[in-house]
């Protein structure tokens, strides 16, 4: 897991670079842990972000979304 600092770094990255962007190419590997739990694959979480516009970047403790 990654420490707080570390999640702090994609927060900052991910706000300088991506938020207000659009995603033109979505690539994601399938992993049953966090694939399957929610029942979707990678293909799908592809397909859905694909042409979707970051609109910000956050983080609570050691998440980011």
């Amino acid at each position: 897991m990654p420490e707080i600092g570390e999640v702090a770094r994609i927060v900052h990255f991910m706000r300088k670079h991506l938020v207000g962007k659009t995603l033109a190419i979505v690539k994601a590997q399938h992993d049953e842990i966090v694939f399957g739990k929610v029942g979707t694959s990678a293909a799908e979480f592809e397909t859905s972000l694909t042409g979707k516009k970051v609109l910000d970047a956050r983080q609570q403790g050691k998440y980011f979304w």
